[in-house]
């Protein structure tokens, strides 16, 4: 870990002036998107959420459009935790969950251009270490609100847009200029990012080709450690330290990483295009121990990185001798390779354990749309991956090879929408899902696995400003290779024996936007929920003290949820937006007859967000994030009982203003940023001894 760098006084110098100049950002430009087949869209924070047959709106933002702006290139996590309904949390291995309505983190899918990043060895991501260098939109979706998604996506969906199609006009495409923007950001504990992102289009034949590439650079000493009690009521550990050589950071949060992409996309004017994508980072990172127990983690990432390529291509719309119908198709294949360092204690000296993982997934999909007599609309798709990942403990025995794995997931199924009358719309669908493990490193093998799932959903359109939905559906998903045979340096007993989990869902809801609304500056939206989790997978205490993952409970949760921006023109150009999540979530031991219900680890059953952007004097814009989280619990290992954190709040504040440069060409606008973090310095949990950063204050600078 290294000592914190000191603010260069240059960066000082430019911002000071930003904080008191003279004209206000300009207002961002809104994307397209797509995949709104059906109803018209509704506004949320300054971007858009297009809606789906009986589903909740899905909730669509920018990451340079934050209520509180970021960094340059931010990490995804630190993106969702700004977003309506996704919870984020860092667990004891380092790594950021993200779940939604109570969902556990591999449950919810992370697809970039359509291909799923979730896929592999652990069937979920880290958004912490994936950076959104290039990411032009992310789109959150709550619920299960299609079937053609491949296998394993059951509890969301986040989409990451990169190359995504470009901007279109009536009668062509629309027209494109080149783009470059250069950033730079820099926080009182002397962490650092640089980026750049260049975009050239080309006319190409009868349409054109959009070049483009970018690269972020970031490091950090250490998160700051925040105020208040370090254990917040919990027995068992001692308060952190912090880094013996910087006591305002925690112990083994330094992190350093690169990453970059290059995207090639050319469009014809009718609609045709063919895309090629191509990502990668490297990192290095520690692991914060957990402060509530004796013996934490004491693990290291001294190497992990990723790479991924994707090609894409698609049809448009065409008539065929039935129709008009559109096919698409892609194939991407997704590397990773990472070692883990376990120590002896917190001075991280001492190795004593070391493992090293190398992962290849290989994904083709397919997917076409077609029309059908009376306006019905027929949409299918097939998903198949495969995953392999190479083992290896190194430190047990040098010797040692690796012990190799398999897991094959495909996934077939249709949709269809059928107009019921001008204002009602119906969907219906089915999907069948097969798993297998082909190499389980000399372990029992599950064969081959099946599973059918539905999904039901309707859409009423009471006028332009109120529509009413609901939806109900089933599927399940298969456990990952890390579920199954994994023992994680020596703390699991695998299992391969894992039944699927399967989630029945239900959720209804009311839309408010458009017409009179939409006059008034207001948009709403009330959604419940009620799901059941068979199967679920529980991860248990063994008499050794080694853990087990189990197939015994059932989860039941429902909730509503509300998500309102309010922008009247009394406000002159201000914006409220706010989000509740309220919920009921109990488990229930399957195998214990009148067994007592559990509350469920890591997930809190209130969370709410509200936030203020408005322009002030001079061109400054300011704006204001408070977030809340109530009561959630944890498993103490300890204690050997669930204790409770109690609920908390933070909040962050930011100012921004935007210089004018020049009238044309590249690099016209210089965007300076102030904002503080955690600005009560409050000790915020994600979970049981994991902290959030404390206050920290944050430069950063933008030329585009």
């Amino acid at each position: 870990m290294r000592r914190p760098s000191v603010l260069p006084p240059v960066l000082l110098t430019l911002l000071l002036p930003a904080a008191l100049g003279a004209q206000q950002r300009d207002a961002k430009r809104s994307t397209p998107d797509t995949s709104a087949r059906r109803i018209e869209p509704m506004a949320v924070r300054g971007s858009r959420a297009p809606s789906v047959t009986g589903g909740a709106t899905a909730v669509v933002i920018r990451p340079d459009s934050l209520p509180v702006p970021l960094q340059p290139a931010p990490a995804l996590a630190d993106v969702l935790r700004q977003t309506a309904f996704v919870l984020v949390r860092q667990n004891s291995r380092g790594e950021t969950e993200i779940g939604v309505r109570g969902s556990d983190s591999r449950q919810a899918a992370v697809l970039l251009d359509g291909l799923p990043l979730s896929v592999g060895w652990d069937s979920r991501m880290d958004p912490s270490i994936l950076p959104t260098t290039g990411i032009e939109q992310i789109t959150v979706v709550r619920g299960l609100a299609t079937l053609l998604g491949g296998a394993n996506t059951l509890g969301g969906v986040i989409r990451l847009d990169l190359n995504a199609p470009l901007p279109r006009r009536a009668g062509g495409m629309a027209p494109l200029s080149r783009s470059a923007t250069l950033g730079t950001g820099i926080d009182q504990y002397g962490s650092r990012v640089l980026s750049a992102n260049l975009s050239q289009p080309f006319v190409l034949g009868n349409g054109t080709l959009r070049v483009r590439g970018g690269v972020s650079s970031r490091a950090r000493d250490g998160f700051a450690r925040s105020g208040g009690n370090p254990g917040n009521g919990l027995t068992g550990g001692a308060a952190d330290p912090g880094d013996l050589r910087n006591t305002r950071l925690r112990t083994n949060t330094d992190q350093s990483q690169l990453d970059g992409f290059a995207a090639l996309r050319w469009d014809n004017a009718d609609g045709a295009y063919v895309g090629l994508t191509a990502t990668g980072y490297t990192a290095e990172r520690g692991v914060a121990p957990e402060q509530h127990i004796a013996s934490p983690r004491y693990w290291r990432y001294p190497a992990q990185s990723r790479a991924l390529g994707l090609l894409t291509a698609g049809t448009g719309v065409r008539q065929t001798p039935l129709g008009y119908g559109t096919l698409s198709a892609s194939v991407g294949r997704t590397t990773q390779d990472l070692e883990i360092e376990t120590y002896a204690n917190r001075d991280y000296a001492t190795v004593t354990a070391l493992e090293l993982g190398a992962e290849t997934t290989d994904i083709a999909r397919i997917e076409g749309t077609h029309s059908l007599p009376g306006n019905l609309q027929l949409r299918v798709a097939a998903t198949d991956s495969r995953v392999r990942y190479d083992e290896t403990m190194a430190a047990q025995n040098p010797a040692s090879v690796a012990t190799r794995y398999e897991q094959r997931l495909t996934s077939v199924g249709t949709e269809l929408d059928i107009p019921v009358h001008e204002r009602v719309l119906f969907s219906g669908g089915v999907v069948h899902d097969r798993a297998s493990t082909p190499r389980t490193g000399g372990r029992e093998s599950l064969g081959t696995l099946t599973q059918t799932g539905w999904r039901l959903g309707t859409t009423l359109r009471i006028n332009d400003g109120i529509r009413l939905h609901a939806s109900a559906s089933e599927r399940a998903r298969f456990a990952a290779l890390r579920e199954l045979y994994s023992g994680a340096l020596n703390r699991f007993d695998p299992n391969p024996t894992l039944r699927p989990e399967t989630l029945l869902g239900f959720e209804g809801g009311v839309t408010l936007d458009g017409g009179a609304f939409a006059a008034r500056g207001l948009q709403l939206q009330l959604v419940g929920f009620a799901h059941r989790l068979d199967d679920a997978v529980v991860r248990v205490t063994l008499p050794n003290r080694l853990f087990r993952r189990i197939n015994r409970d059932e989860i039941r949760s429902h909730g509503a949820e509300a998500l309102v921006s309010y922008s009247p023109a009394a406000l002159r150009g201000a914006t409220i937006t706010g989000d509740v999540t309220l919920q009921r979530i109990r488990v229930q031991d399957q195998t214990i007859t009148n067994a007592s219900d559990r509350f469920a680890e890591h997930n809190p059953e209130q969370r709410a967000s509200l936030a203020f952007i408005s322009p002030l004097m001079k061109g400054i814009r300011a704006s204001a994030m408070t977030r809340y989280t109530g009561a959630q619990y944890c498993q103490h290992p300890d204690l050997g009982r669930q204790v409770k954190l109690d609920a908390q709040t933070v909040g962050d504040a930011a100012l921004t203003r935007t210089f004018a440069l020049r009238g044309r060409g590249l690099l016209q606008r210089l965007t300076a940023l102030v904002a503080m973090d955690n600005v009560s310095n409050a000790t915020v949990y994600d979970q049981c001894g994991l902290p959030q950063p404390g206050r920290t204050l944050r430069f950063g600078l933008t030329l585009g």
